[in-house]
């Protein structure tokens, strides 16, 4: 018989190079107890009307933190699966009232990881702008400080765009323009439902004047070229955000 009637089998070393490993997805603590919450849901554990355990309940089975479990909470409620009723608790909704899903990789990263990821990069940014600022970015500064205090609460849309734009035009005037690509994009997860839900329940009604109060200090600090005070009542304006968002909780 010839030789070349048969294939030389591989040998394991090659059998190793040519092997495929699946795609792991990161996916975020929030979303995976979301996932349990929801599978438990949908296998009737918690029927509609129903309420879910407490959040420090959930925590406690779980073994996590209560804020990865606010999170999910808040999640499924923006997916439709349950309600958050202030006062009362989180009740299970019917299936049917649950819309399309989000495309996951709109719902990846938290709010809480996104006001994170702000108050290691925008204090710094802030030193930045008070050293390299130029007049024109102070006047944008100050016309979104402007159109954000013509909004009546902290709902209506020029009242983001102003907060929005004030953040852009700091990033703008630290001369380098990486910074405001960073920054815009980071803004870009304020739009989604779930930071929007964040914001809803657990920023206080004093926030919007807060907001204004530290943003002229921002401000003053950027326009003096204090690079040090711009970038210590930057941090201080965005540990307020995150502080809320940490310390809030859902109705138990």
């Amino acid at each position: 018989m010839r030789s070349n009637d048969f294939t030389d089998p591989a040998s394991p070393s090659e059998e190793r190079a040519t092997a495929r490993l699946p795609q792991l997805e990161s996916t975020r603590l929030y979303r995976r107890i979301a996932e349990l919450l929801e599978t438990r849901i949908d296998q009737g554990l918690f029927p509609a009307g129903t309420f879910l355990p407490s959040e420090r309940e959930l925590a406690e089975q779980l073994a996590v933190s209560r804020t990865s479990v606010r999170e999910a909470l808040i999640a499924l409620e923006v997916t439709g699966r349950v309600a958050i009723r202030p006062g009362h608790g989180v009740q299970v909704l019917l299936g049917a009232q649950r819309p399309a899903a989000q495309n996951p990789s709109e719902v990846d990263i938290g709010p809480i990881q996104i006001m994170e990821a702000r108050r290691v990069i925008e204090p710094r940014v802030a030193e930045l702008a008070a050293a390299n600022h130029r007049q024109e970015n102070l006047d944008g500064m100050r016309a979104a400080m402007d159109l954000q205090a013509s909004a009546t609460s902290a709902t209506p849309e020029n009242y983001r765009e102003g907060d929005r734009l004030f953040h852009v035009e700091i990033a703008r005037a630290s001369g380098n323009p990486a910074y405001e690509v960073v920054v815009s994009k980071l803004w870009e997860y304020r739009t989604k439902p779930l930071f929007e839900r964040f914001e809803q329940l657990l920023l206080g009604p004093d926030r919007p004047g807060r907001t204004a109060a530290e943003h002229q200090n921002i401000f003053e600090a950027i326009a003096a070229g204090d690079a040090t005070a711009a970038g210590k009542t930057m941090k201080q304006h965005l540990d307020g955000v995150l502080s809320a968002f940490i310390k809030g909780s859902t109705p138990e």
